[in-house]
């Protein structure tokens, strides 16, 4: 009889843990829901945010931009002269009609800076205004 004694002594002590467990419980805050965001909003600001990042690229694209035409015009030297003309020209890729004028003015200046890079010792000169015509036909082709 001793094994129904330690049986219905270990079933008493697990109702008093039992008891023990709901009350503790009963001490314990509420649990609310939790709701999960609308997943149209989500990408909808998902998607505002990359638009963001890209017009934030097409600002340091701009302002690098500036800074080329900027160094070209205010360093004086011996072809001040062909600079000014070929910034000049540069910019006129931007004010081209629609794509293929676009393309067709930044052949013609490539092959100027090329023509350039012969009588000048300046290879600086020559990458940045590589650099600002390629700038500016992507500002141009992206744009129209």
């Amino acid at each position: 009889m001793d094994g129904v004694n330690d049986f219905e002594s270990s079933i008493t002590s697990m109702s008093d843990m039992w008891a023990m467990d709901k009350s503790f419980f009963k001490e314990l805050p509420e649990l609310s829901v939790i709701s999960r965001p609308d997943a149209k909003l989500t990408d909808e600001a998902n998607r505002a945010t990359l638009e963001s990042l890209e017009v934030l690229k097409r600002i340091e694209m701009n302002t690098e931009y500036l800074k080329n035409i900027v160094d070209l015009l205010s360093v004086s030297n011996d072809h001040q002269k062909e600079l000014n003309i070929m910034v000049q020209d540069i910019l006129g890729i931007a004010k081209a009609p629609d794509k293929e004028e676009a393309q067709n003015r930044y052949r013609s200046v490539m092959k100027k800076i090329g023509d350039f890079s012969t009588i000048t010792s300046s290879a600086l000169n020559i990458v940045k205004l590589s650099s600002l015509a390629s700038t500016v036909l992507q500002m141009v082709m992206s744009s129209k």
